[in-house]
């Protein structure tokens, strides 16, 4: 008889074991699971504020308050794949600005770990650039014209962009389990009412 205790006991404890390491692993999906969560939510933010921002902004492309300043001159000066220059009457005055957008070079957050990151940037007329986000791994922009043939950059001819394919990749300046968290964001065409039509 004690020794079928002694073999319920071992039973028990194994048995018992095998749930707590059960339970301490399900305790560790789940913190997974909500740093994770907690991660792609900041990540999901960052993507709307920054998409905001340039959609407020090409979506104005060629707008001027004053109608008899509004002139048939390229509304789009500078074409690259990582940098435009856009013309709009930001301030409602009547006269047009110029906002630049660009991305920094990735040594600029060498302070990171994200060895990818890098900083895209606002910049209005010769005011003091903006960072719009310091998390951009990917700034891609692509233009076409009028029949939606796809324009080779850089742009010789700005004005000739007609319609814009906008695309950025957003991550983590911090790993987690070794992964850099991503999130994506494009607009397939942006053209403005203004914007000059070849």
């Amino acid at each position: 008889m004690g020794f079928s205790t002694i073999i319920d006991i071992l039973s028990a404890t194994i048995i018992g074991g095998i749930i707590l390491l059960n339970l301490l692993k399900l305790n560790e999906n789940v913190y997974q699971a909500e740093v994770t969560t907690m991660l792609d939510v900041n990540l999901q933010v960052e993507v709307v504020n920054v998409a905001n921002v340039i959609e407020s902004d090409f979506n104005k492309i060629g707008y001027c308050a004053d109608p008899e300043n509004i002139n048939d001159l390229s509304k789009v000066t500078v074409a690259d794949t990582s940098l435009i220059k856009i013309v709009y009457d930001i301030d409602k005055d009547g006269d047009y600005d110029t906002v630049y957008y660009y991305v920094s070079s990735t040594d600029l957050l060498n302070g990171t770990p994200n060895p990818r990151d890098r900083i895209l940037y606002r910049q209005v007329n010769s005011e003091i650039p903006f960072m719009v986000s310091n998390r951009i791994v990917d700034f891609n922009l692509k233009y076409f014209d009028s029949i939606y043939d796809t324009l080779t950059t850089p742009l010789a001819s700005p004005g000739l962009a007609t319609y814009i394919k906008i695309a950025f990749r957003v991550e983590d300046p911090y790993a987690y389990d070794q992964q850099y968290n991503e999130a994506y964001w494009r607009r397939l065409t942006v053209t403005a009412k203004n914007l000059k039509r070849n």
